[in-house]
């Protein structure tokens, strides 16, 4: 059946544009049919407040040459055309923080992609006292849109004018008098557990790199490492001693030992299953599960307790007091500000003041 044709004395009122009543205007947006008030107002105003609102959507339209240059892509679209990082744990991250922004933004056009939708998307992930992870939805989705201006299908990174989410670290620190505890009792966990954490503490070592150093990087004088997350080279001498535990980086390492044959510095000492056999290397979630398994053995609990990686703050601190250690080259740090997150005891021990 046609539609009825307009009066006459309203053909010339723009699309969408109702009176309801007698001198009270109201709108139909075409785009989800949702009627809006424009209330009792002159119907020049009203024919001009609408045609304002038509304009606008029609500016979010893609054009037939945006169309062309691929500006009309959505950003699920965007989202599959970003490069998969070389290293496993960024990648697995990258996949979990592309699922979310997929989720909540993936049906926009990217030209259509604006910051109020960036920062509700940020700003609803605070809310929901995830600050951490609005920090990183916000980190990936600024470069999501800087990879979308490189292909053409943005103009401009509607991320950069949101603020950046500010979260408080709550985390513990882990003492010297805590890891000697946790220390201990780490046998009655795992075989390798008291290896692993001495051999973190003395060379500063991350879980990765921990997780796969190879006996072949053990030299007559020196342990040569590549930290897992940066691919740094580090040179360790072996004769590197920490005074507060009595002992050098060649007695942690040698710790490590047993009876097994195996090419990894933490290895398993027993076959337990057809995946976990006597000399393979010890995966990294297991390295955290058997540690947090030690220190709720130690009494040292909580959702704030220190985890594995905390031993990398306290060798950092523990040599810094010592004062014959060059923390920074130990670490691997190439900025004086990730040296100094690592230096900050947060309140785990007081501030030592330095006299000559």
């Amino acid at each position: 059946m046609a539609a009825r044709p307009r009066e006459r004395v309203r053909r010339d009122w723009p699309a969408g544009l109702r009176e309801p009543r007698p001198g009270y205007f109201t709108w139909r947006n075409p785009e989800n049919g949702k009627e809006l008030a424009i209330g009792r107002v002159p119907l020049a105003q009203a024919k001009r407040q609408v045609l304002e609102a038509l304009d606008y959507l029609a500016a979010g339209s893609p054009t037939l040459l945006e169309r062309i240059t691929g500006k009309e892509k959505s950003i699920a679209e965007l989202l599959e055309q970003m490069p998969v990082s070389e290293k496993y744990n960024t990648a697995k991250s990258n996949r979990s923080l592309d699922k979310k922004i997929n989720e909540a933004l993936g049906g926009i056009a990217c030209m259509g992609l604006t910051v109020a939708h960036c920062a509700k998307f940020i700003e609803d992930e605070i809310a929901a006292g995830k600050a951490r992870s609005a920090q990183a939805l916000r980190s990936r989705l600024m470069t999501v849109c800087n990879r979308g201006q490189q292909l053409g299908w943005l103009d401009f990174n509607p991320v950069e004018p949101t603020k950046k989410p500010q979260a408080k670290t709550t985390r513990q620190r882990l003492t010297l008098e805590q890891f000697k505890s946790i220390l201990a009792v780490a046998p009655q966990v795992a075989e390798w557990l008291p290896g692993a954490m001495l051999v973190a503490l003395l060379s500063g070592m991350d879980r990765d790199t921990i997780a796969g150093l190879e006996r072949k990087c053990i030299g007559p004088d020196a342990l040569t490492i590549r930290r897992a997350k940066t691919g740094v080279w580090i040179e360790i001498p072996l004769r590197l001693r920490m005074d507060d535990m009595g002992m050098t980086l060649s007695d942690a390492l040698a710790a490590c030992r047993s009876n097994v044959v195996s090419r990894y510095v933490v290895h398993h000492r027993r076959t337990y299953r057809a995946e976990v056999k006597a000399g393979s290397a010890v995966h990294v979630n297991r390295i955290t599960k058997a540690f947090k398994e030690a220190r709720e053995l130690a009494g040292i609990t909580g959702d704030d307790a220190p985890t594995f990686h905390e031993i990398r703050s306290l060798a950092k601190r523990t040599y810094m007091a010592q004062g014959n250690v060059d923390t920074k080259a130990l670490l691997g740090h190439t900025s004086e500000k990730t040296a100094a997150i690592y230096a900050d005891p947060r309140g785990a021990e007081p501030i030592r003041v330095k006299v000559s």
